[in-house]
């Protein structure tokens, strides 16, 4: 992972707390948009940020200034560790004070913002008036979405239960950002202006906002919590049964994970599972940024096996799927 990162370090039982936070969605949705359509490129979200008002655009556009991820808390859900109603939070977002907006980009700037938020420092209950413009626009169209995707937010609830009961948080976390890795008892992920926090001890609130959105939200901040939001994962469907490994892992990936029993060459593991090299790949990636499998290159080839932690899952998991469930 080159450049600038954020690490955090969290107890791997710590105390964690699923929020099904239709806000944050329409949140993450409106700044993947706006990032995509700066970008000139042509993608959903670019599309459906079509509805925000110009004023919601340049609003938007100061958090997903490149080379920056740092924005005021007052974005962020009034209650992080609740669920959230689209509304009232818009409604708080018009009802913030010059003065209060104000102290928040003090405290989050150090009382030097960076130059693109100099003209929001000027006006600053103007520019969370347009926030709330640009999510209200948008969350018409995005309630029916929110709401079709019930199951997989109740899904992903059940697997972060599981995993945090048996000590396995790291490797949600893990996956809860798109670029995220585990390494050394953290969440590591890319950010402009990373930071180091250890936030053992703290609350962690995980937040799963709509599917396949390239955007994660956090906030490190606030007092007593981690806050983490990211694309809620799967497809809609059978699933597998939330407690056992292949719905922490996906059932491909423990497939790989239960036959790395030594090290393998990158063509031995994607002809074992009897799948394409690059989804092979792909799959393998994963499971070294969750900090269950490492790789080693050897001459022309990639040498892939299980990690301890990697062994200590799958032995954690087969034990639990021994033990009768009247045992629990």
């Amino acid at each position: 992972m080159d450049g600038p990162v954020s690490r955090v370090r969290v107890d791997p039982r710590a105390a964690v707390r699923v929020a099904f936070d239709p806000y944050t969605s329409v949140l993450a949705l409106a700044c993947a948009g706006v990032r995509d359509r700066l970008r000139g490129l042509d993608t959903v979200p670019a599309r459906v940020a079509a509805r925000i008002p110009r004023h919601g655009v340049q609003a938007f556009a100061r958090l997903v200034a490149p080379g920056r991820s740092v924005g005021p808390e007052c974005v962020t859900p009034a209650e992080p560790a609740a669920d959230t109603d689209v509304p009232a939070e818009v409604d708080r977002l018009r009802g913030l004070t010059d003065a209060e907006v104000h102290d928040d980009l003090d405290r989050t700037f150090g009382g030097s913002p960076p130059p693109h938020w100099l003209a929001v420092a000027d006006a600053p209950a103007r520019w969370a008036r347009d926030v709330a413009d640009g999510l209200e626009a948008l969350w018409q169209g995005v309630e029916p979405v929110w709401r079709r995707e019930s199951e997989l937010r109740v899904r992903e609830a059940e697997r972060v239960g599981a995993a945090a009961a048996r000590g396995a948080l790291d490797v949600v976390l893990a996956s809860a950002h798109p670029r995220g890795r585990a390494e050394d008892g953290a969440l590591v992920f890319p950010d402009p202006e990373g930071t180091d926090l250890d936030a053992v001890g703290r609350l962690v609130v995980l937040t799963p906002v709509l599917n396949r959105l390239d955007v994660s939200i956090s906030n490190l901040e606030r007092a007593g919590l981690v806050w983490l939001a990211y694309p809620v994962p799967g497809t809609p469907g059978p699933a597998p049964h939330p407690g056992g490994l292949d719905a922490l892992l996906t059932p491909v990936r423990a497939q790989l994970l239960r036959a790395l029993d030594g090290e393998r060459s990158m063509s031995r593991v994607a002809e074992g599972s009897a799948i394409a090299p690059s989804v092979a790949t792909h799959h393998v990636h994963a499971l070294v940024a969750a900090g269950l499998a490492r790789r080693r290159r050897e001459g022309r080839h990639t040498l892939v096996s299980r990690t301890g932690r990697g062994a200590a899952l799958l032995e954690l998991y087969d034990a639990a799927a021994r033990t009768p469930r009247g045992n629990h």
